[in-house]
């Protein structure tokens, strides 16, 4: 690889475990700098607008973070059913990211990711590089959404949050990388279904939850070796 191209993917990568991507599997072998998002079971629904906000808590990393998930336009891509969803993500001390998908729906959620866009606060958006997020195995610097299986439905219940009542079922799984996990999910919290999720390693936690969702990513998305450009560009003139 030419030592600028090779640079510039250096750059991608420092970049994106700074902006702290979320996209990451739960207990699955975690790509360095990128926070998982938590999915169990079928749970998860592609409803255009819904959004659903979570506190974080990353043992592993003794950090706590907030996480927005929503679900927004669909489309077809390749002749198979899709769906923008973004992931933004509040960590305690480094400025907000937000993280535009276009992914396959699957029974189980979010399946395989067709293209990419990530916006950190204060910068202007940018594509990812499909050969970050389409490649095999290790060739991957991004991780894949991937659910944990359900073991066994404990209890249904009704829990109240906020004022209202929500219909749920307390589960247990076993997330991707065979860790057990325990959750309280339900239907009616879309899109990710979950109220709550504890694992050895994460702690996810509803917050809020509602409809109307719009993207958060604000200007025209420019090729990522073009943002750089700009940004080094900036940097010579300060």
């Amino acid at each position: 690889m030419p030592y600028g191209l090779r640079r510039s993917r250096l750059a991608l990568l420092v970049l994106l475990a700074a902006a702290a991507w979320p996209i990451a599997p739960a207990g699955a072998a975690e790509i360095e700098g990128q926070r998982p998002v938590m999915i169990v079971g079928d749970s998860f629904q592609f409803t255009p607008g819904a959004w659903a906000s979570y506190y974080v808590h990353d043992r592993s990393k003794k950090e706590y973070y907030r996480m927005t998930i929503a679900t927004l336009e669909r489309l077809a891509r390749d002749g198979k059913p899709c769906s923008w969803m973004e992931v933004s993500v509040t960590p305690e001390k480094d400025p907000p990211v937000t993280t535009r998908f276009l992914v396959e729906e699957t029974k189980s959620g979010p399946g395989d990711i067709h293209e990419v866009i990530v916006q950190m606060r204060g910068y202007a958006p940018f594509t990812v590089p499909e050969s970050f997020y389409k490649g095999e195995g290790t060739d991957r610097e991004v991780g894949e959404f991937q659910g944990a299986a359900v073991a066994r439905r404990i209890a249904r219940r009704v829990v109240p949050f906020g004022g209202r009542s929500v219909n749920a079922w307390d589960v247990e799984a076993v997330d991707a990388g065979g860790n057990p996990l325990v959750a309280l999910v339900s239907e009616e919290i879309a899109p990710v279904g979950v109220v709550m999720a504890e694992s050895p390693q994460m702690g996810m936690y509803l917050s809020d939850w509602g409809g109307g969702a719009k993207s958060k990513i604000e200007g025209t998305p420019v090729n990522f070796y073009v943002w750089l450009m700009m940004q080094m560009g900036d940097a010579l003139t300060k």
